[in-house]
């Protein structure tokens, strides 16, 4: 016997028709594809409108000129340049958010030679002077004090006496030169700048004229001793401090300095200086004595030998007392440079990891002391 269900598909005929259970299974999945589709198209839509929405929005991080930085880069750059306190309470804020780096040494050997060519153009005399390194705190360098006598003509059995040269030693002592950089971890993690070669340059710089200081005037007192720490050590021509003569005196120590030496000498001075003697040689028709560089970064010459620019020289004299406003000589001869341990930077995020901070250390170990006092002349000047 059938049941009642049975019965009831015999009569509506569905359970004998599979085409028409097929044809509505499928209408069914059609709907529901439509349906999905629909639905994913405003949803997409909608994203869409919310990004467009997004890059239209203004920002406080655009610059007015794309060409212009940010304030995040120039907040970063005065605070290298001059301290946090040179800083107003917005470039502190905007100095608190930061740039994407790694712990560790960052000065890879093509790092570490581009800094030192950043040092060689701050500091003339480390370009110009006699350089070794060592592997000790002092070197002890070999000196001649006096020359063996050279008179020594005998007859053909007459006696022949012994002579011979007197030597002494120099000592130069090496000196560390170290200090750090504060920098926020979040800015070392969020700015959108090479922070590393950024405070690479930075470095190069200061240490730079912190070189060149100790190197032309240094005591020795716990710094290298400067090419000019004893004027008295070396000849000198006196110039009036009004410069009216000075064009005379430079010739003069020209030709005083021993050929030797002038064929390889260079002049080194203040920019007044430089402009002074320029100015006095076209006054005096005599403009052939000074000749600038002709391609960018070349020195200009003075009687054919290359000028270079030191800020720590001294000027010609304003108020009562005597200054050495320039040097000449063969600086490769007058100076020697020791280096003991090169440019080392480090990334410390130990240290002021308490309170977010990273510090970019440095440290240099360098030493120089006058080496011959005859391969320089100086030009002094005295006002009563």
């Amino acid at each position: 016997m059938k049941t009642a269900n049975e019965l009831e598909f015999k009569d509506t005929g569905e359970a004998d028709d599979p085409t028409a259970e097929l044809a509505k299974q499928l209408a069914e999945l059609k709907t529901a594809l439509e349906t999905k589709a629909a639905n994913d198209n405003a949803k997409l839509i909608e994203r869409l409108d919310r990004i467009e929405a997004k890059a239209n929005r203004p920002t406080n991080r655009q610059a007015a000129n794309d060409n212009e930085p940010g304030l995040e880069t120039k907040a970063l750059s005065k605070f290298l340049r001059s301290g946090v306190s040179a800083l107003d309470d917005l470039e502190r804020k905007t100095l608190n958010l930061g740039t994407n780096t790694a712990g560790g040494y960052v000065v890879s050997p093509e790092y570490g030679k581009t800094v030192i060519e950043k040092l060689r153009q701050y500091s003339p005399l480390r370009g110009l002077a006699s350089a070794m390194t060592i592997g000790a705190t002092e070197v002890y360098i070999p000196t001649l004090e006096t020359d063996a006598d050279g008179e020594g003509w005998v007859t053909e059995t007459g006696n022949r006496t012994a002579t011979e040269p007197v030597f002494g030693q120099l000592n130069i002592k090496t000196f560390e030169n170290a200090r750090y950089i504060p920098i926020s971890q979040q800015l070392l993690e969020d700015a959108d700048i090479d922070l590393l070669s950024f405070v690479a340059g930075h470095i190069a710089k200061i240490t730079g004229k912190v070189e060149a200081k100790a190197f032309m005037i240094g005591d020795g007192n716990g710094k290298p001793t400067g090419l000019l720490n004893t004027p008295a050590n070396y000849a000198s021509v006196t110039a009036a401090a009004d410069a009216s003569d000075i064009i005379a005196k430079v010739i003069e120590a020209f030709y005083k300095l021993p050929g030797a030496y002038a064929a390889n000498g260079s002049w080194i001075m203040r920019r007044e200086t430089m402009g002074a003697i320029r100015a006095a040689a076209d006054t005096a028709l005599k403009g052939n004595l000074w000749s600038d560089g002709l391609a960018n970064g070349t020195p200009a010459t003075l009687l054919g030998r290359p000028v270079y620019e030191s800020i720590d020289m001294s000027l010609l004299p304003t108020a009562t007392g005597t200054s050495y406003p320039v040097v000449f000589g063969d600086m490769a001869s007058a100076y020697q440079v020791v280096d003991r341990v090169g440019l080392a930077l480090r990334v410390d995020d130990l240290t002021g990891a308490d309170n977010g901070i990273v510090k970019v250390r440095w440290r240099r170990r360098v030493g120089g002391a006058p080496l011959l006092n005859e391969a320089a002349i100086l030009i002094k000047s005295t006002k009563a």
